[in-house]
């Protein structure tokens, strides 16, 4: 968004963000980059995400050269997306995605080293690794609109144990309050995504939801949560907002209830001599799947934005297309 001068001819910027939750760019959707479909995951989403100035997502995938592998032959919890996954990202409009999460480890230290080369070649952020594995893990500060954002990542385990030590943000409490101390001093917002919670559950365990507050707590202004594959509900604590998990986005997992509907936070920022603070939030529905989009019948509409209202202690009206946070003060 552009920068506007008052009448006082004092300076004031505002910016659009956007966060996304999982998105799998392996498995089938893999094999559609494959194919030349650049844009296949992120078509549908495509006039949301250009209409934001700032587009997270939490990259569930590794991005690797493994000859046409997308999934490892041994076990449909292994996969990995193709090199062109980058361009995908950059393509739809994603800044900065979150690779600290179980599966960053899926094919192993040079894969992860491939993840970061890839997302740095089509300038995509990454947050929550460190590819020469001596634990100094990436913080990227992105400016939009005028407004600086921080970012941390953090995760509670990685499927496979072997030497990721160094390599992967795993959730340390004072680490993270470095971190985040660290980010205030360069932003004025400060993001963190947190990985974590039990998969398929309605509301947020009492392990993640004690690191999610603690988060809020050392200065994070928005705590992202992932893992469940489910949407959760939110919660305001202080002047911070933590989602407690934002399901689904590029991910296919029709066998379960509630994992193909979910909701993205989309927050308007505004900063002016006073300070940075948020302008409104709003939670717009999406379809997950392989090529998620934000058609949804009204019913699954209403059904959707009662579960989040009655899981968030936060209060919010219903509008047709999306849910309003009661406004900021």
């Amino acid at each position: 968004m552009a920068t506007a001068t008052g009448a006082q001819g004092q300076e004031s910027h505002a910016a659009r963000f956007l966060a996304l939750g999982d998105v799998n760019l392996g498995r089938h959707v893999g094999q559609e980059l494959l194919k030349g479909d650049t844009l296949f995951p992120f078509r549908n989403l495509k006039p949301l995400l250009d209409r934001a100035d700032l587009v997270f997502a939490n990259l569930e995938s590794q991005i690797t050269e493994q000859h046409g592998e997308t999934q490892s032959p041994k076990s449909n919890l292994i996969f990995c997306a193709p090199p062109v996954a980058g361009s995908s990202l950059k393509e739809a409009g994603i800044g900065i995605v979150s690779a600290a999460n179980n599966h960053a480890w899926d094919y192993g230290k040079t894969a992860l080293r491939e993840t970061s080369a890839y997302l740095d070649s089509v300038h995509v952020a990454v947050a929550g690794i460190d590819p020469e594995g001596i634990g100094k893990f990436r913080l990227p500060v992105l400016e939009r609109g005028g407004i600086r954002f921080g970012f941390a990542a953090y995760a509670e385990f990685v499927n496979l144990k072997d030497n990721w030590q160094g390599y992967i943000s795993l959730f340390d409490s004072a680490r993270a309050r470095v971190e985040i101390a660290t980010l205030r001093s360069k932003s004025d917002i400060v993001v963190v995504s947190y990985h974590g919670g039990n998969e398929y559950s309605n509301g947020a365990s009492q392990a993640a939801l004690g690191s999610m507050r603690f988060l809020a707590d050392a200065g994070a202004d928005i705590v992202l949560g992932h893992h469940p594959h489910v949407v959760q509900g939110m919660e305001r604590r202080g002047k911070s907002f933590i989602f407690f998990s934002l399901g689904n986005v590029v991910f296919y997992q029709p066998q379960r209830s509630w994992t193909q509907l979910t909701l993205a936070p989309w927050i308007e920022f505004h900063k002016d001599s006073v300070g940075t603070s948020i302008r409104f939030v709003r939670l717009l529905p999406i379809k997950a799947g392989y090529q998620p989009s934000v058609s949804i019948d009204s019913l699954a509409n209403e059904k959707l934005f009662s579960r989040f209202m009655a899981l968030s202690p936060v209060g919010m009206s219903a509008t047709k297309n999306m849910l309003n946070v009661q406004p900021i003060r």
